[in-house]
């Protein structure tokens, strides 16, 4: 299963929850893996704005515990 964040893209400091003034980078970890191995993290869309990133994190998690609930 994946989880889908966002982050301040690197240089760039967020000073609250919601800052417009920064880029976002949207990003997904896979927690398939066992637990005495690292997860995996990869960077999926880089350079967006609050919302679009907000939106697109809320959609793949959507779409992901949708396909999770299907496979049990």
């Amino acid at each position: 299963m994946y989880i889908y964040t966002m982050h301040a893209m690197p240089g760039c400091k967020a000073k609250f929850e919601g800052d417009t003034s920064v880029k976002y980078r949207v990003r997904r970890k896979d927690t398939s893996a066992p637990a005495n191995h690292k997860s995996r993290t990869d960077v999926i869309r880089t350079d967006l704005g609050y919302t679009e990133a907000a939106v697109m994190v809320q959609r793949f998690n959507d779409k992901e515990r949708d396909s999770h609930s299907l496979k049990n």
